[in-house]
């Protein structure tokens, strides 16, 4: 996920306040992949739901920053968070289509409700009901579906640091990318 960052500090390999969003986006985007793959890996969609969210959450930052560029200042250390997630994910899905519905649906698992709240509960025709207070897989292709999110997740985020590096790295730029216009790989 983090190839291709090198030289992005300039030939100097100095850090500035302006590189802190980016390098806390590759600290969150690697905490939440690798948490995610152990609680896939631990048969546990509730934790790895969640961890995938807020993967998104973190993804869908890039895009609405480019948007609101002043809004930077607000993912500096000691910053309280300020910018909504409705706004964060409204932004990203003008940008990748289905990205809403996709986190909606990691969302209803996260929330203590609905798929969240039962994930385990399997009712029979008669009326009858298994429950187990372990969470688990119903079925093999939920696991399929998550790693599916996660790769896709994966690959973008991987697009978004490249990208960023690069921006960083051709002009010794302190401005973060996500205030200046994207360009196309």
């Amino acid at each position: 996920m983090v190839s291709g960052i090198t030289g992005m500090f300039g030939p100097l390999g100095q850090v500035t306040t302006a590189h802190l969003p980016f390098l806390a986006f590759i600290e969150r985007s690697q905490a939440f992949s690798l948490g995610a793959i152990s609680m896939i890996e631990a048969g546990n969609p509730l934790a790895a739901a969640t961890l995938l969210r807020s993967f998104a959450e973190n993804l869908a930052v890039v895009f609405y920053l480019r948007a609101h560029p002043s809004d930077t200042e607000k993912l500096q250390p000691g910053a309280r968070q300020g910018i909504e997630v409705g706004r964060i994910i409204a932004q990203a899905e003008k940008h990748l289509a289905g990205f809403k519905s996709m986190y909606d649906q990691l969302s209803a698992m996260a929330h203590p409700s609905g798929a969240g709240s039962f994930h385990t509960l399997v009712a029979g025709e008669e009326g009858e009901f298994t429950w187990q207070s372990h969470p688990t897989f119903n079925h093999i292709d939920d696991a399929k579906y998550l790693l599916s999110l996660l790769e896709d997740l994966g690959e973008l985020t991987g697009q978004v640091i490249r990208a960023t590096a690069r921006d960083f790295a051709a002009g010794g730029s302190t401005e973060p990318p996500a205030n200046r216009p994207h360009r196309a790989d």
